[in-house]
């Protein structure tokens, strides 16, 4: 299997940890599982186990791993202080680069971009294994969340069943890692604006250009990644369709208030309640995103709104993210680049989405088509929530996500479009 020796790989420890010590116990993160391969299965860590400190440095959250994981180097010895059966016990290791990731139908080669000219970012670029070259190509565009783009262990995960029908259908995939996530080198994404995380896909669609294996490309956005496609579609190459799942072209204080106001009333909120929680994050949103102010200055001016403080409102960020990504997108003219797009595109949007409403999706549809009619198709996909996948109610969708299962609508839908645009040989 391809990998890339130019860019490293990261250690993979292969640990599950509760979030805190079990009731009664002072000190150690319970271990709930054990993943095969890593580091902690091949010193002999088990679940059940109490992890003290990690090569001398203690444990005392989860997200303490992070950093500590991310100054490791592959081969390098390391050792679990653990906790079992009451005694407290070393175990010797080494850190153990993470593996490449299977997808059935496909083999993954890991690659990298250099953005900027500065840092180099994970390209993961999955290539048919039957079929012939070279195969149309599909670049895809992460939503608004931090986290790898890399596949998780649960075979039901939406993004595999996606990949692996698009590998079936002999069609090649490319994904970038962001800037400081997974083994992305560069500054940490969670400080960097839109069109920083903008450049790492220009360049993926460039190196895409220069791959021998890879024909026509269409690129996939999805929620903030759909908002970056209008921009790929105009200045990419070699890009022959646009598909976008769960976006919007309204501007982002309007979304955000729309979409504020939908998930609390799923979440029972009503009457006068919800309308003091609605026109006060209404106020932090326009103060933040279109007249400039960082969210600690608010709380300063505004003291009553201190009960808005928290992980997704604080300091310079809000939402895991620094706010020049969203004073940036507030300033976009979304319609007015959809309009100028040139290719055909497909908006798909789940009924059940309470990020971005369905008839936000439909907007961007009709505009294009008032712009070039013929051009834009629409899929609406019954009961489908903004994580791709089907659940029972719109209320599930929002309050117990995790009971959502598999849909075949979203691959359905692309497949079909793409042959009847031509793009793929039927």
């Amino acid at each position: 299997m391809y990998q890339d020796d130019a860019l490293p790989r990261r250690p993979f420890l292969g640990l599950e940890l509760r979030a805190r010590p079990a009731e009664g116990v002072s000190e150690g993160l319970p271990v709930v599982r054990v993943a095969e391969g890593g580091a902690a299965a091949l010193a002999g860590v088990r679940a059940g186990d109490r992890l003290l400190s990690l090569g001398g440095a203690t444990v005392s959250e989860p997200r303490a791993l992070v950093a500590l994981v991310r100054g490791l180097v592959p081969g390098a010895p390391l050792h679990f202080e653990i906790v079992r059966d009451g005694a407290r016990v070393t175990l010797p290791g080494k850190a153990t680069p993470l593996p490449v990731e299977h997808i059935a139908g496909a083999e993954v080669r890991l690659g990298h971009v250099t953005v900027r000219g500065s840092w180099r970012q994970r390209t993961l670029l999955a290539i048919p294994t039957s079929g012939k070259p070279p195969f149309p190509g599909i670049l895809f565009l992460s939503g608004l969340g931090t986290g790898s783009c890399e596949l998780s262990q649960d075979p039901e995960d939406p993004m595999r069943q996606l990949l692996e029908g698009l590998a079936a259908a002999g069609i090649a995939t490319m994904r970038v890692e962001r800037s400081g996530v997974g083994d992305s080198e560069g500054p940490p994404c969670q400080t960097l604006g839109f069109f920083d995380e903008l450049q790492g896909y220009y360049d993926a669609n460039l190196a895409l250009c220069h791959e021998p294996l890879v024909g026509d490309q269409v690129v996939f956005g999805h929620g903030l990644g759909g908002m970056m496609a209008p921009f790929l579609a105009g200045r990419g190459l070699n890009v022959r369709g646009v598909a976008v799942f769960g976006t919007t072209s309204h501007k982002w204080v309007d979304c955000m208030v729309r979409a504020t106001r939908q998930q609390r009333v799923l979440a029972g909120m009503e009457g006068e309640e919800l309308e003091t929680y609605v026109a006060a994050w209404s106020e932090m949103y326009t103060s933040v995103c279109r007249e400039g102010i960082f969210p600690r200055d608010v709380f300063a001016r505004r003291p009553e709104f201190a009960w808005l403080e928290g992980t997704s409102c604080h300091g310079e960020t809000m939402f895991g993210r620094h706010v020049s990504l969203f004073q940036e997108i507030e300033r976009l003219e979304l319609s007015a680049l959809w309009r100028m797009t040139n290719v055909p595109v497909l908006v798909l949007h789940g009924s059940y989405d309470w990020a971005a409403a369905p008839d936000e999706g439909r907007m961007i549809a009709d505009e294009i088509a008032a712009a070039s009619p013929g051009r834009s198709r629409f899929v609406l996909l019954d009961k489908v929530a903004h994580d791709m996948r089907r659940h029972e109610s719109l209320a599930q969708s929002f309050r117990n996500p995790r009971a959502g299962v598999r849909d075949e609508g979203l691959l359905r839908a692309v497949l079909e479009w793409l042959a009847h645009e031509g793009l793929v040989s039927t």
